[in-house]
């Protein structure tokens, strides 16, 4: 398990530049501890992850799952990977009876996940200029969602 955060946070760091690592340790050690990260490694080495809250009750998003994390190493990218993690989270959703999937991704021109998401089903429902006033990233989200 020590091995799987180290290699969670070269992950993130490598997708998320901007990212605040002692943020991403945290954030880890609770999605572990509520078993909401999958991992997706061979022959032991670490090749990506989804990670993702259930939402039961709070309300806009009750009985949804909340995807917050989906990263998969550069040399492993177009193998299917993130494919693979997002079914294995519908099939978990299916078994939790819960009904649908969101997540949001970067509004930039060079985001290529905009399309990998529409391919697996995701229909855009909304954007947001600014996630927060103290936001890492200099640019909106675009977020999507998935009945299953």
């Amino acid at each position: 398990m020590r091995k799987d955060k180290t290699d969670y946070i070269k992950l993130q760091k490598a997708s998320f530049p901007q990212t605040n690592l002692n943020r991403e340790s945290k954030f880890f050690d609770i999605k572990i501890n509520n078993s909401e990260i999958f991992v997706i490694e061979d022959n032991k080495k670490y090749l990506g992850h989804i990670a993702f809250s259930i939402n039961k009750v709070e309300p806009p998003f009750g009985n949804s799952v909340f995807i917050q994390e989906l990263a998969i190493n550069k040399i492993s990218r177009g193998e299917g990977l993130g494919t693979k993690l997002i079914l294995a989270l519908i099939k978990y959703c299916k078994k939790l009876k819960v009904p649908v999937i969101y997540l949001g991704t970067g509004d930039y021109k060079e985001n290529k996940t905009h399309n990998f998401y529409k391919r697996l089903g995701f229909k855009k429902i909304g954007r947001l200029d600014e996630i927060f006033p103290d936001s890492e990233y200099d640019y909106g989200q675009i977020f999507y969602g998935k009945v299953i």
